[in-house]
């Protein structure tokens, strides 16, 4: 990746996107963060417009993949549901800068979102339905089926290749995930699973003055159940976030219902979660400067404690 990467260069970024967008730029090039694909900010000269550009890591998403998030972007924003889509240019989103992807978005500019009052909850609610409506009427996709029989064992499959899972836990670490997977899949085969945002948690909300909250990084949307784009969003459990679960829902279902027994898969979404994020460590942990800010991810106490849970969550949760 660090080959790849190098001719990413400010003089490079600028000339790829003033060639693609037919227009002059500043001198402004600000990295933003983003631990996969390489993000900056860049402003027109004339009109002191910002605009972003995303580079995507290459093999990460097919092109089918790529369009298709922007498809879903596009049609939300159609919809005026608050997200943003990517810039459309002699109709197309998405661009090659070698064997590098990228897009073009506007410049939004907000801020973070730490906590909600009532209001804030009922709001998110309605947002994410209308969100869910659009995404269950596509019934055929390129993204990643987030079931425990795939995306967990693709997951799996990244990190027993992986010099980041140590030899000495390698078989207890695939052991618990194999169990895992064997005891939680039974309980997905009677969700409704249909296009969700699939990572959204409260850094991908940004409040903008005068509009309100808007969604952001599609990035990671899959085919997945209602419930993957709640439980993150909570405080703590369910059992101990009763008031927020409870306004969440009240918004949720003035669009679409909500199925309660759904809530059921939020220990199986946890375990997916926490080695989905394991498998993203072992894709980063080539980059440069991922021991800084990584500093214990793929010790031996990392491995240790990351199996505890998981076995906690087969054994104590899933029933």
């Amino acid at each position: 990746m660090t080959f790849v990467w190098q001719n990413l260069t400010h003089d490079n970024i600028f000339k790829t996107v003033e060639e693609t967008l037919g227009i002059k730029l500043s001198n402004i090039c600000l990295k933003r963060n983003s631990y996969i694909n390489r993000v900056y900010e860049l402003e027109e000269h004339d009109s002191r417009d910002r605009f972003i550009v995303k580079f995507y890591r290459p093999g990460r998403w097919s092109t089918a993949q790529i369009l298709e998030e922007h498809q879903f972007l596009k049609d939300l924003h159609d919809k005026e549901i608050p997200v943003i889509a990517p810039l459309l240019v002699n109709n197309k989103t998405l661009f090659m800068f070698g064997p590098i992807p990228y897009s073009l978005f506007p410049k939004k500019g907000g801020r973070a979102v730490n906590e909600f009052d009532q209001e804030g909850w009922l709001a998110l609610g309605r947002t994410i339905a209308r969100i869910h409506l659009i995404g269950e009427i596509k019934k055929r996709s390129q993204r990643l089926a987030w079931t425990p029989a795939i995306a967990t064992k693709h997951h799996l499959g990244i990190l027993t290749e992986s010099d980041f899972l140590l030899p000495d836990f390698k078989r207890s670490f695939a052991q618990v995930c194999e169990l895992f997977i064997k005891k939680a899949e039974p309980k997905f085969n009677q969700a409704d699973l249909f296009l969700i945002h699939g990572d959204l948690h409260k850094g991908n909300l940004l409040l903008r003055p005068g509009e309100g909250l808007y969604i952001v990084d599609f990035d990671d949307c899959c085919v997945g159940p209602a419930v993957q784009d709640l439980w993150l969003l909570l405080p703590d459990t369910l059992e101990n976030s009763e008031n927020e679960l409870s306004w969440f829902l009240s918004g949720y279902e003035l669009f679409r219902s909500f199925n309660r027994g759904s809530l059921d898969l939020a220990p199986a979404l946890q375990a997916m979660r926490i080695i989905h994020y394991a498998a993203w460590l072992a894709i980063q942990c080539q980059e440069p400067d991922f021991a800084n800010h990584f500093p214990h991810a793929g010790t031996a106490r990392y491995w240790n404690q990351l199996i505890k849970d998981l076995q906690e969550i087969v054994y104590e949760k899933l029933y």
